[in-house]
């Protein structure tokens, strides 16, 4: 099965990408030297994603962060480019049947085609440095909920966060970034929904990871979960003893009480096929008190109202990280980025402080959550 989606998403890959690089050959002058420069170029770029891939945690930590600055911002231009080249596709076929081009185009054509190459370029560059402008100004978002469970004072601050995927591409600074973020929201619990670790464990420990998480202040503790991540290099068990150095409460379908009365869940990612049920995790729990539950990946969310929680914190799904994903995400969850109530049980669905891959939001936002429970 893993060999089968490899072969699937090697030949996606190669596939969109001869695409437009002979759609950009086409645009080439009929000079030998720049159309064999042309080639080796895109080939080259193309090549960067999957020396990435497979060999970028075995190369230096410098090298690796360049590798993968060079090869996400390639994987996400040529997406655009792809789109691009495709709407012009469909205008052409529409021009065949139909004569839609106006007679600047028709008498011109050459340049047209030059123009809109120019224009593409430039659209997607600008729209690559917008998109990595979002991703370095993360945004706060802020819920008020209300449960009917009693909580203690006032009401409740909860700051959550996930998908850090710390590691060659997200480093030490940006998550001493994310920390401060936090801090500044006087929490009275911390919670993080999964994929801390993008892979390994060998950055977390060159980026002080583990340093940086004991930073994080809040009244009643931080608590964190695993994530479809941490299992992909190996290393779970030892990510998973590192992080609990930091102070950082790992719930792995366990749970802990904050403060007095808090009831604090935590599933263990869904890429374990023997986790727990929720059922079990839940079957002596007090279910008079306020329940929270952190479950990485946004499935069966009936779940959770069946067992009376009060709240559900997601994550994993990146609201898609740019567009067009958002509409693929949205097509595959039931929900894949936000705020939605099942009966008594509230449910939020980040679309995570850091990324996967590329550093780039086109259409979505890093975030923190602050939500402030009240009766």
């Amino acid at each position: 099965m893993k060999i089968a989606f490899f072969l699937f998403i090697l030949t996606f890959v190669i596939g969109y990408n001869y695409y437009v690089f002979v759609r950009g050959l086409s645009l080439m002058p009929s000079i030998t030297f720049v159309r064999y420069l042309y080639s080796i170029v895109f080939w080259t770029l193309t090549l960067t994603f999957f020396v990435r891939m497979f060999y970028g945690d075995r190369l230096p930590q410098t090298a690796n962060v360049v590798l993968s600055a060079v090869a996400f911002t390639w994987l996400v231009a040529v997406i655009y480019f792809l789109l691009i080249l495709l709407g012009f596709d469909l205008i052409r076929v529409v021009n065949h049947f139909f004569d839609i081009y106006p007679r600047f185009i028709k008498e011109n054509y050459a340049a047209a085609k030059s123009i809109a190459a120019i224009v593409s370029i430039t659209g997607v560059s600008l729209l690559l440095l917008y998109g990595n402008y979002r991703f370095n100004n993360p945004n706060t978002t802020r819920l008020e909920l209300s449960i009917k469970k009693p909580l203690p004072g006032n009401g409740l601050r909860l700051v959550m966060m996930s998908d850090l995927h710390l590691g060659s591409n997200i480093t030490g600074d940006d998550l001493s970034r994310f920390v401060e973020m936090i801090n500044r929201e006087r929490a009275d619990i911390v919670l993080i929904a999964g994929d801390i670790a993008d892979m390994s464990l060998k950055p977390l420990i060159k980026w002080d990871v583990a340093g940086r998480l004991s930073k994080i202040e809040s009244k009643y503790g931080t608590y964190a979960i695993s994530g479809n991540h941490e299992f992909y290099a190996g290393e779970k068990e030892k990510i998973y003893s590192y992080l609990r150095s930091s102070g950082v409460k790992l719930l792995l379908d366990s749970v802990a009480i904050a403060g007095e009365s808090i009831q604090i869940v935590g599933r263990d990612d869904k890429t374990n096929s023997k986790r727990a049920p929720l059922s079990e995790i839940l079957k002596d729990i007090d279910r008079e008190k306020p329940i929270i539950l952190m479950d990485h990946q946004p499935f069966n969310l009936e779940q959770a109202q069946n067992e009376g929680v009060d709240l559900q914190l997601s994550g994993h799904t990146h609201n898609g990280q740019f567009w067009p994903g958002s509409l693929i995400v949205k097509w595959m969850y039931e929900l894949s980025y936000g705020h939605k109530t099942k009966g008594d049980t509230h449910y939020y669905v980040s679309s995570g402080i850091g990324l996967w891959g590329p550093k780039f939001r086109i259409g979505t936002k890093s975030e923190i959550v602050v939500i402030d429970l009240k009766n």
